[in-house]
């Protein structure tokens, strides 16, 4: 599997985030709040691409290992990002509600990206199995 689309598309959120956050004063409290926000996205961002390369890797395997290798890294990815959340706010001197937003919103924007790679996959092994079923009776 190529990741260069995969790595382009997240790369290209991740620039639009840093725009978002540097272009509208109301996300942040100060300049260190920027920096930190900016931070924890790309530690996002790194770590989703890990994530949907290791899932994408995963798609030639069963169905059942499979389903626990995407809901585990789903999994892992939350408790992850909920971790990169508290450590923003023990790091930040100020709490910044809207930032904390801000990284859940990433953090489900992310997400779908991640869903958009992997259901074409998913798409062509259902129908594969629809046709042996048809096949079946």
């Amino acid at each position: 599997m190529n990741s260069q689309p995969l790595i382009k598309t997240y790369s290209i959120f991740f620039l639009v985030q840093c725009a978002v956050l540097f272009s509208i004063p109301q996300l942040t409290k100060s300049n260190l709040d920027k920096i930190l926000l900016a931070s924890i996205s790309l530690a996002m961002m790194l770590l989703f691409i890990l994530g949907t390369n290791k899932i994408l890797k995963g798609l030639n395997i069963s169905q059942s290992r499979f389903n626990a290798v995407f809901f585990g890294s789903m999994g892992l990815r939350m408790v992850s990002t909920l971790i990169l959340i508290g450590i923003y706010l023990v790091i930040s001197p100020l709490i910044n509600k809207l930032g904390i937003i801000f990284l859940i919103c990433a953090y489900f924007v992310y997400m779908s990206f991640e869903i958009k790679f992997i259901l074409p996959k998913l798409r062509t092994d259902s129908e594969k199995s629809k046709n042996t079923d048809d096949a079946r009776k």
